[in-house]
């Protein structure tokens, strides 16, 4: 069975505010890649992602699925659509921009710490270079083409500690612990 967290939204609103804040003009492109190189590198040190949001394998690498719907302005899913309007602005898609800085009591320190650490890696490639890159990762590769990916997945194989952070990610993700 796959490992599936509860998305949290106004994390998710927080983590997009603040990548926008600190890249101005992102496309949704690359705050999609930011926040599957973050939620993997969370995962693999504290066995929680940071938004959980389902990412799903497209063409062009990983997308979270809630995310992108919100990059794209559409709000229909969303629970507080006035709270992801007031945080980005994506009245020029796909490049997005920040509104207000994040609030940063939504965001752990080691939640900021794998977002900028994903976007210092992501900020040095080129569109086609990440995307190749995010091809050879196991939870895309492994992902029927525009399918969900498993977070299972995202775990390195060859994390020392791979059985106890699927231990404590299942209970992280049955209690919906962010």
């Amino acid at each position: 069975m796959a490992l599936r967290f509860q998305f949290n939204e106004r994390k998710g609103t927080e983590a997009l505010a603040y990548i926008t804040s600190r890249w101005p003009g992102i496309s949704a492109f690359f705050a999609s890649k930011v926040l599957f190189y973050a939620e993997k590198k969370h995962l693999n040190a504290y066995a929680r992602p940071i938004v959980a949001d389902t990412f799903v394998a497209m063409p062009n690498g990983p997308v979270p699925s809630t995310l992108y719907d919100f990059m794209r302005n559409r709000l229909g899913m969303a629970g507080d659509p006035e709270a992801v309007q007031g945080a980005i602005d994506c009245s020029q898609y796909p490049r997005m921009a920040a509104r207000r800085d994040a609030d940063m009591s939504a965001l752990s320190d080691t939640d900021r710490a794998c977002l900028d650490e994903a976007m210092e890696f992501c900020r040095s490639k080129g569109f086609g270079h990440l995307s190749s890159l995010t091809h050879q990762e196991r939870a895309w590769a492994d992902a029927s083409s525009n399918g969900p990916m498993d977070y299972e997945k995202f775990i390195d194989e060859d994390n020392p500690h791979r059985e106890q952070i699927l231990e404590d990610a299942a209970d992280f993700a049955a209690y919906g612990v962010l």
